[in-house]
């Protein structure tokens, strides 16, 4: 069954939500995962892939935007829109609704600022998931 886990930042800013998510990527990719990281649009798409590019100076994180001419040969894939079937087995959720393809992931993360919009939308998705017969688990960072 799916693992879905919530991690909550201390922080308030948007930008450290994109830093985590560079974290679990390095993580999951050494485990010899395929990740997809979902967005809200194509601008949060060009940040996410940008920072990824120079996340670490010692260390590189093969990625693409999914629809590029890489997006088939590398673990990291950025979208905005669904992943496509059997891509990506963790999911790295950056937008504030729940995943609608969750069924096809083995690990969804999903991080929440500590905003009180974030900390609203990350309720929401638990409700979600709960509803789905998955037991989410949650870390404070």
């Amino acid at each position: 069954m799916t693992q879905v886990n919530f991690y909550t930042l201390s922080s308030e800013e948007e930008a450290s939500k994109r830093q985590f998510a560079c974290r679990l990527c390095e993580k999951a990719i050494a485990l010899g995962h395929r990740v997809f990281i979902q967005v809200s649009n194509d601008a949060d798409c060009r940040l996410v892939d940008d920072l990824l590019w120079q996340f670490k100076a010692t260390s590189f994180l093969p990625h693409a935007i999914l629809g590029s001419e890489a997006d088939d040969a590398v673990p990291i894939l950025i979208g905005s829109g669904d992943c496509p079937a059997d891509a990506s087995d963790v999911l790295i959720n950056l937008r504030s609704e729940a995943c609608q393809q969750h069924h096809q992931f083995e690990r969804i993360n999903e991080i929440i600022t500590a905003d009180a919009a974030s900390l609203a939308a990350g309720r929401e998705c638990y409700r979600f998931y709960q509803s789905q017969g998955y037991q989410p688990e949650t870390h404070k960072l």
